[in-house]
This record gives structure tokens, sequence and C-alpha cells, in this order.
């Protein structure tokens, strides 16, 4: 993967920003960067849409950080089965 780096940074600010919202949003501060979700769809949208931002900067961490080709496995060769 090319752009390992790139992909890494957004999934951690992704994160980053959706954790943060959660947090604040639970002590019941405004966070500006997630506060407009709140007063656009309410405050359960709002929600699930921070709780989104968090999985998908997760996922796509994973993504970012998994090995391109599977490693070859010496103890089954599935290519004499076919």
């Amino acid at each position: 993967m090319k752009n390992k780096t790139t992909l890494t940074l957004i999934a951690f600010g992704l994160f980053l920003i959706g954790f943060v919202g959660l947090i604040v949003n639970l002590i019941g501060l405004p966070f500006m960067l997630t506060d407009w979700l709140n007063q656009l769809f309410g405050t359960a949208i709002g929600f699930l849409l921070k709780l989104l931002l968090v999985m998908i900067g997760l996922g796509l961490a994973v993504f970012a950080n998994s090995p391109e080709k599977e490693p070859y496995d010496e103890y089954f060769d599935g290519d004499k089965f076919d």
C-alpha cells in the first residue's frame, strides 16, 4: 500500500475527533468539531454518528496497517489440491 502513513493519520484523526466528541458530549460540554452534528441531527443521531467516526477510524487504521499479501504457509500448499 502506497499511502499507508496518510491513511493511518486520517484514521487517527477520525478516531480522535469521534472519541473526544463522545467523551465531551457525555460530560455535557459542547465540542466545536462535533457539536454541529447534535444541532443538525439531534442528540441520538449525533451520538451514533460520533460512534461511527470512531469505528471508521479504527477500521481504516486496521486496513492501512494490514499486510498486502497473505504470507506463504509452508504447511498448507493450496495449489496441490486444485
